[in-house]
């Protein structure tokens, strides 16, 4: 049923699986842009491999279920599943339900993506401080001062002024 009603909708399916014990695989298998799952109660195997397709081969998911329990929606929400439906499919309900998971899950990562970027800036921006504060002391010059000297051997060495803070922050462990 769910099959055919993607097929009337304009999907096309790249396969079907009928046990998800090795979820990450089939989705490297078939690469689609959504996993659609319909399951009367999801188990904790289907939540774990949900998991682990997160952190591996992210995609959106739609999950259909006719458990609607609270603690099903809390392994939902971990699960990262862009779109949880209770009480099955119907096929009126099917294309912006597909639709809209694909968008949250494009939003989500966009979202992840600038978070592990907005961290890993943070943590330069950091080591940055610290080595100048390494060179103020060490060197007794201003801050302004230590800042240039990290700028200037970073061109000199063509790296990222990141890479140098750090090379001056080990250097000062050795000493």
């Amino acid at each position: 049923m769910l099959s055919e009603s993607l097929v009337l909708e304009g999907f096309e399916l790249l396969g079907r699986v009928t046990a998800c014990d090795d979820l990450v695989n089939d989705i490297q298998q078939y690469r689609p842009d959504v996993v659609v799952i319909n399951m009367d109660s999801p188990n904790d195997m289907v939540f774990d491999q949900l998991i682990k397709v997160k952190s591996v081969c992210p995609v959106a998911v739609v999950l259909f279920s006719d458990n609607g329990e609270t603690e099903i929606i809390k392994k939902v929400v971990k699960a990262n599943i862009a779109a949880f439906v209770v009480d099955g499919p119907g096929s009126r309900q099917l294309r912006p339900i597909i639709e809209l998971a694909i968008e949250r899950f494009k939003e989500i990562n966009s979202l992840q993506f600038e978070l592990i970027n907005a961290k890993n800036k943070l943590q330069e921006r950091k080591l940055i401080e610290k080595a100048k504060g390494l060179l103020m002391q060490r060197n007794n010059v201003s801050e302004q001062h230590a800042y240039q000297s990290l700028r200037k051997l970073a061109m000199k060495q063509n790296k990222k002024l990141a890479l140098v803070a750090q090379s001056v922050i080990e250097l000062s462990d050795l000493m």
